[in-house]
């Protein structure tokens, strides 16, 4: 673990996928509140005040994303009043205005990007554990309104192509969300190589 302090208001603390399977934290459960995680979470605030003098004395967000494929990032912005007013702002005009428009039920043929939403992250970690070896597939994995988006191209053989797609069903469902407006609008948890890092740290949290 080591923590970085950016500046008075911003810390960032990069955490191994080891140091979480040894404390029996999966990805899944940073990105759903629990006590469990809620107490991680104030051991590695303390750690940031004793290491490096960050104190959370204020309204705050977090940002939770993958830097690698060995270490995840959470990233902890003090919210002064300006940065409030900027954040409720792009809330209500940008993605206010975007939400009916933009999540509309589609199915793709085997030529386009397909982009699938998962409304828990448990359901999207069992789609990825069950979808076949593609060896130049492109992933990357986007929040957006509190549900979880999966994009994806590079899909191999028309055969792959289907299982891919009936085992996304099952567990998702297809929109019409481009990465490009998901990069803009969300918050982008990992950039690329999403399904490999998916399948990397579930294997390593049956494997503890």
């Amino acid at each position: 673990m080591r923590i970085l302090k950016v500046n008075d208001n911003t810390v960032r603390i990069f955490i191994s996928f080891t140091e979480l399977a040894d404390r029996n934290i999966s990805l899944a459960d940073l990105f759903q509140r629990s006590a469990r995680t809620e107490q991680f979470f104030w051991e590695l605030i303390s750690k940031a005040r004793d290491e490096v003098d960050f104190n959370l004395d204020q309204p705050f967000w977090i940002q939770a994303t993958v830097a690698s494929e060995e270490e995840f990032v959470i990233t902890v912005i003090k919210q002064e009043d300006q940065i409030e007013a900027e954040i409720n702002h792009i809330i209500q005009t940008s993605l206010g205005e975007k939400k009916k428009s933009s999540k509309q039920t589609a199915k793709f043929n085997s030529e386009q990007d397909w982009v699938y939403v998962f409304s828990d992250f448990e359901d999207l970690v069992s789609a990825v554990r069950l979808l076949p070896e593609i060896p130049h597939i492109q992933s990357g994995l986007f929040g957006y309104e509190d549900e979880y988006y999966l994009a994806l191209s590079g899909f191999g053989t028309p055969r792959k192509k289907k299982i891919a797609e009936a085992i996304l069903d099952e567990y998702g469902e297809s929109v019409i969300v481009t990465e490009a407006f998901l990069r803009e609008h969300g918050e982008i948890i990992i950039q690329e190589n999403a399904i490999k890092l998916i399948k990397k740290m579930d294997k390593n949290k049956g494997a503890s």
